[in-house]
């Protein structure tokens, strides 16, 4: 498995019911892939789980797995070469290039180099991006980003992620503690996903007294808090329609909350993501999506790939999830 990512680890409970294969994976992608598997009835007790890392190889009669480091939004994403007798094969994962990229998100880029003059026969590589050549923004300059939307909000910040875009998350926990702000976690998978990462330390945090429950928002003024709407994929954009039609069990959106959506939304979701900002500006609150200033992504785009492809120098190119 290449990283933790629900799109990339989310059918593991099925494929196992199939097949009980032992899975590969960097230490966080194994913690959260447990994570799918034991909330599935049928393969709960599966336990075939093996960490890797970029020294590790795997020998099998006719080809040899090792794998190399790539930056994306979530830490240790992996990319994996097959070594045959042919050449290698190598697929990227989901993965794009940022120079500023914190120690967990760095791509090892000698290493693709050394993959390349060992041979290529095929790169299968992200394509999600291909069609964009603009500049994207770094981790920093997204994380400057939020702390200054964060700090100048005069009431409470809603904030909408993907639970597993970790570097997001940690962007959003270093803000409210710059500013004194509490974070309450909502939405499916938050809790479980965060407290892995902090256990694994892949998330700092400067405040131990960082998170609070719902029930006690109200000890709290509205300028104290930061509330964090997670899921899967279109999940947090779910999460914000019912929070502003006042839905039970959701946070209430009211006048003077402002909505900050961090993560980038699929070209699919824009009808949806419209809509909710209307329904959240009828509520009361107003909205903010962070690619109104800045080009966000997780993917490499047209000159990142071409980087790759001049490492790598591949025979045949397979172009992976690109629309």
């Amino acid at each position: 498995m290449t990283h933790g990512h629900a799109d990339a680890i989310g059918a593991l409970p099925y494929i196992i019911s199939e097949v009980r294969a032992p899975v590969f994976g960097s230490p966080l992608t194994i913690e959260l892939a447990k994570l799918f598997v034991k909330n599935n009835s049928s393969v709960k007790k599966f336990n075939n789980f093996h960490v890797i890392d970029r020294e590790t190889e795997i020998e099998f009669q006719d080809a040899v797995i090792t794998f190399f480091k790539t930056t994306h939004s979530i830490p240790e994403s992996m990319g994996i070469v097959v070594g045959t007798k042919e050449g290698n094969i190598v697929y990227t994962g989901d993965f794009k290039c940022d120079q500023a990229a914190r120690k967990y998100y760095q791509t090892d880029l000698g290493r693709l180099a050394e993959i390349g003059r060992e041979g290529v026969l095929a790169l299968l590589s992200d394509s999600a991006n291909a069609s964009s050549t603009e500049q994207t923004a770094s981790a920093f300059e997204v994380g400057d980003e939020i702390a200054n939307d964060i700090g100048s909000a005069e009431g409470r910040v809603i904030v909408a992620a993907v639970a597993s875009n970790l570097v997001r998350i940690q962007q959003v926990f270093d803000a409210a503690a710059e500013y004194g702000r509490k974070v309450v976690l909502t939405g499916f998978d938050a809790e479980n996903i965060v407290r892995t990462a902090t256990r694994m330390k892949k998330i700092r945090l400067e405040d131990s007294q960082l998170f609070i429950k719902p029930k006690d928002m109200s000890r709290f003024a509205d300028n104290e808090l930061v509330i964090l709407e997670t899921g899967r994929m279109g999940e947090p954009i779910h999460g914000l329609q019912k929070m502003a039609i006042g839905r039970p069990r959701y946070v209430e959106i009211k006048e003077g909350d402002l909505v900050f959506i961090v993560t980038t939304p699929s070209i699919a979701q824009e009808a949806l993501v419209a809509r909710t900002e209307n329904v959240i500006y009828r509520a009361g609150g107003t909205v903010k999506d962070i690619t109104q200033d800045l080009r966000v992504t997780g993917h490499a785009n047209g000159r990142d790939l071409q980087l790759m492809l001049n490492l790598l120098k591949p025979q045949y190119l397979f172009p992976i999830q690109g629309e």
